[in-house]
Formats: structure tokens, sequence, C-alpha cells
């Protein structure tokens, strides 16, 4: 049974805690990206999620980035467990969290722009657990998941092990540059349609900090789309990275 939990309960779960979020804003929707730790078990997820605020306070929200420019905001919200958020079985159960909207990191000097916010969970892009005992491979492949659609594509990287970084880009695909591997079209409903859940994307750099994508610069890269009834959607396309909305490396050390 689905649970709004818009009101402060008692939290006794192991996970329980207040799990910041990075507030990212799109065009035309909004998405949570949990701020994982491996220093803290309770924090050791990384959590996609599309979420509505309200249309006063997305307005509020909008004119804020529009007229400061800013690019970063946050939302800390009451204590649950993340668990809640897990869409195995069936759930999520949780479906709303209230919570504090912050221009900038909540825990870094951030300015709260809105309180007692509902965020209302629309679908969890993405939830995996982040294993402590894993060793990162430095010679793996730059990772990183997409989320969003058309006119609203972000890229969060995809954290496996520490030590590691947290980052979130906006990008957008490169007109004429769609190609499956061997030289195919992608179908144009394929590309047009929004990525509900996140689809994983390769680089081909190594799999470290120094080798991310930055802003105002182009690669290649590989969308790993699972096989639908109309065949297989795998493409490779030119990413222009647009900008870098978040990034962290010390609390993935």
């Amino acid at each position: 049974m689905a649970i709004p939990h818009t009101h402060e309960h008692p939290c006794d779960e192991e996970t329980c805690a207040v799990h910041g979020m990075l507030l990212v804003v799109g065009d035309h929707r909004l998405y949570f990206s949990h701020l994982p730790m491996f220093s803290m078990p309770e924090h050791r997820f990384q959590v996609l999620l599309e979420v509505t605020l309200g249309e006063e306070v997305e307005e509020v929200l909008r004119t804020d980035a529009k007229t400061t420019g800013n690019d970063t905001y946050t939302f800390e919200p009451r204590r649950f467990p993340i668990v809640e958020l897990d869409p195995a079985d069936g759930g999520p159960v949780r479906t709303s969290m209230v919570g504090t909207i912050f221009r900038g990191h909540f825990e870094r000097g951030g300015e709260s722009i809105a309180e007692d916010v509902t965020a209302r969970i629309q679908r969890v892009a993405h939830f995996r657990p982040l294993d402590p005992q894993a060793h990162h491979d430095n010679a793996g492949r730059l990772s990183y998941l997409c989320f969003g659609g058309a006119g609203d594509l972000f890229l969060a990287h995809k954290i496996t092990a520490r030590p590691d970084f947290d980052q979130v880009v906006r990008v957008h695909m490169a007109p004429g540059t769609v190609e499956h591997a061997p030289g195919t079209i992608v179908p144009s409903d394929v590309l047009a349609s929004d990525f509900d859940l996140a689809v994983p994307v390769i680089i081909s750099r190594v799999d470290t900090p120094a080798e991310r994508l930055t802003e105002n610069t182009t690669a290649t890269a590989l969308f790993d789309l699972p096989v639908t009834r109309s065949g297989e959607h795998s493409f490779t396309v030119q990413l222009r990275i647009d900008r870098e909305i978040y990034l962290e490396i010390g609390e993935l050390a």
C-alpha cells in the first residue's frame, strides 16, 4: 500500500536519515538525485527520481533560477528510510516527502527559498545500493545514467565503487549523429521518447574524475537501450555537454 508520508512519523529503519537530494531543474520536468556517501551505510544508494513540487513552488524555483542564473539547488527532506523508494516488488512505497529547497548545497551555505515543500514522486528512474567493499576499476569505461527526455536530457555519473565521483550534467544530442553501431538510423520514435528509467550510457574513456564529461565539449556516447518488441535500439550519438550542474568527489572517496 502506498503511504504519502506527508507528516513526521517514527523512523527506526536502519536507512532512516536526512537524505539530501540534488534538485535538477529541467525546462519541463524536475528530478531528484540522491547525494550518496560511502562512509555512512544509510547513504550508500544511488537514486534518481522524477518529482513535482506544485505549481506555486515550481514557479518560485524557476523564477529564482532565471533571475540568479543559478544551476545548483538541493532539497533537504525530513528523515525517512531510503529503502522506501526501492521499486522492487511493485514499489515504491513512498509517494512523497516534505522538506526545504535551497539555492546551493543545503549543508554548504545554501540559502533557503521554500520551506515545507511537498515533493510528489512521479517515478523512480534508478535505485541501486552501493557496495562499500567493491574496488573501483580505473581501467573501466566511463559510464553514466541518462534520464529525462527531448529538451530535458541529463546524465548522472554511474557510481560503482570507492573512490568515485558524483556528477550531473545537462546534454543534448547533436543533430544527424545518431546511428546504430552497424550504421543504420535509429527510429525517430525511440529518440523522441522520454527515458522513464535511467539508460546506461558509455563513453570511451577511463572512469576517473579527470576524464569526466566537461562543459562545452562533445563526446561519442553509446546508449545501451534494452531490446524491445521492435528490436534492438542501442545507438551511438555525439553528445554536447551544455553544463555541469553538480560535482562531488570527496564524499565518495
